[in-house]
């Protein structure tokens, strides 16, 4: 064990439980590198399907997917400062090469904070806005992708467990400020083009049955 001053008994500890079974199971080094690796083309298939499943009008799910956006993009942005004022922390593959399990090929930098687990979690809670069952499934996959960060040999565990307080926080914050978004989430709705409910279903807007109601009023 080569000991750090920035990795504790406990990293090293859940390393070898975790990334210690890498390389034995075809199936699981798989599972993990797809985690691990293409976790923001998971998220973002995520989203795109929740965005464009029929019908196409402003429902929950796709106010969720901006609350969402905003989470995960706060949470980046609080990790990358906290990573400028934290030291270096050198990644598992790096301080132990010959006894790590490196599954997935990544640059030397600093293991602390764990941006994957921070984005993921902070899409996830802003997810939970779209239903319990949405919010639960999408933590599921938050939960997973920093396993697979841990698994594949790319993080220690407390990188990715301050990762995920990071984006829990900023999901918590963005939900908690819901009313104070709306001008973004109505901006969004009306660059592209997305119709209320109302006129989804092909009903005129309100103002138009107005005019209309005017253009038929006797005269007085």
């Amino acid at each position: 064990m080569n000991l750090h001053p920035g990795v504790n008994g406990f990293d090293f500890q859940v390393e070898r439980w975790v990334n210690g079974i890498a390389g034995h199971v075809a199936v699981l080094d798989v599972f993990g590198v797809v985690l691990a690796k293409f976790a923001p083309e998971i998220w973002a298939a995520i989203f795109l399907a929740l965005w464009f499943w029929p019908p196409y009008h402003r429902t929950r799910a796709r106010r969720a997917v901006i609350y969402a956006v905003v989470a995960g993009v706060l949470a980046l942005v609080i990790n990358v400062a906290v990573s400028h004022l934290a030291p270096y922390r050198p990644r598992p593959f790096v301080l132990e090469p010959h006894r790590v399990h490196q599954l997935v090929q990544h640059a030397r930098d600093s293991a602390f904070p764990s941006d994957h687990a921070a984005g993921s979690f902070g899409f996830a809670i802003g997810l939970l806005s779209a239903g319990l069952l949405d919010g639960v499934m999408a933590l599921g996959l938050a939960v997973a992708v920093a396993w697979g960060r841990v698994f594949v040999g790319l993080h220690w565990a407390t990188d990715v467990l301050f990762g995920a307080l990071v984006g829990t926080a900023a999901g918590l914050a963005v939900l908690r400020a819901r009313k104070r978004l709306e001008w973004l989430v109505d901006g969004i709705f009306w660059s592209l083009r997305v119709p209320d409910a109302k006129a989804a279903r092909g009903g005129p807007p309100p103002a138009v049955c107005a005019a209309e109601s005017d253009d038929h009023a006797p005269p007085r």
